[in-house]
């Protein structure tokens, strides 16, 4: 192999997968859509590989080779999965993944299990950043198809640039797309201004029965199933949701329990200034940042609730 696994494909792959995780975000969806545009321009067949709704307003990163795992058919050469910390997380099925000769792990969290045949893994802001770098590395021109994906994928992980893993590289890497002439307006519009009404009742319903603990440190949100059949919701309108309990002055940690079953609870969890939410995700074999984590807890809300307080309530 080698220093950059991108020559390899670039000189060997005749068909390759790329695969984001699950419950796709700003940042996978936005590196696979670079990712996807790299490899069109280097001729090499390709599918993305969707089985989860898209939020509406990443529906700009939609491409015609958006397959489910169910018409993925023959195997591949490369499978490159990004954006995910374990394989359990992986947007697709073991089965589809083992039609893949060789992994590829394109990831920056901490609290990556390097699952990969090859895992390229860097604490920076994104994984729209980590491509970033890996292209300039082989001198591949970035043009405007790549810097909608990059751009997507820094400006949403980064939290419009406001958290803590927005670096001095990582505003340079904004000021070269800006070079490319590319509308970042425009997609900003798509992602900060285009939600849709569910998306707004389902958080103002969440917040209005938000409650703190711990002195104002904490404050935790739900979303239940209840809540999403009263209101036509999906589970993916619950995005962003954590990020507003957040906000709220004198909180140090942000929680939001979603009720997938009744004893399956997804949870995310943010933090301000000093409490490490990843390592209380792998109490649970989740991940993520220090400042945004999530973990799936098999019991019912209740109990989960119970449980990640005292977690948290541990590292205060």
């Amino acid at each position: 192999m080698s220093k950059n696994i991108l020559t390899d494909i670039t000189s060997s792959a005749k068909k390759c997968l790329i695969i984001p995780h699950q419950s796709p975000d700003g940042d996978c969806l936005g590196s696979s859509f670079t990712l996807s545009n790299f490899l069109t321009r280097h001729q090499i067949e390709h599918f993305i590989v969707v089985d989860d709704l898209i939020p509406s307003n990443y529906k700009f990163l939609e491409k015609e080779n958006m397959i489910k795992s169910d018409e993925v058919k023959g195997t591949f050469d490369f499978g490159i999965i990004l954006d995910t910390s374990s394989l359990d997380r992986a947007g697709t099925t073991k089965e589809v993944i083992g039609l893949c000769q060789h992994i590829v792990v394109i990831d920056h969290h901490k609290t990556n299990a390097y699952f990969g045949d090859t895992n390229i893994v860097e604490m920076v802001s994104s994984v729209g950043e980590l491509l970033f770098n890996m292209y300039q590395e082989i001198g591949y021109e970035i043009d405007k198809t790549d810097a909608v994906g990059l751009y997507t994928s820094i400006v949403t992980d980064t939290g419009e640039f406001r958290y803590s893993n927005t670096s001095s590289d990582t505003l340079k890497v904004a000021a070269k797309l800006f070079e490319t002439g590319f509308d970042f307006e425009n997609i900003s519009k798509e992602i900060f201004s285009n939600q849709e009404l569910e998306k707004v009742l389902l958080k103002s319903t969440s917040l209005s029965d938000l409650n703190v603990y711990y002195d104002g440190k904490v404050a935790l949100m739900k979303v239940t199933q209840e809540m999403l059949k009263d209101l036509g919701c999906e589970m993916y309108h619950s995005d962003g949701i954590v990020e507003a309990g957040r906000d709220i002055a004198g909180v140090e940690v942000s929680v939001l329990l979603k009720e997938v079953s009744s004893e399956q609870i997804k949870v995310s969890l943010r933090s301000k200034s000093y409490l490490d939410v990843a390592d209380i995700s792998l109490v649970y074999s989740g991940g993520g940042h220090v400042r945004a984590a999530g973990c799936t807890i098999n019991k019912d809300i209740d109990t989960a609730q119970k449980e990640i307080l005292e977690e948290i309530a541990r590292r205060l």
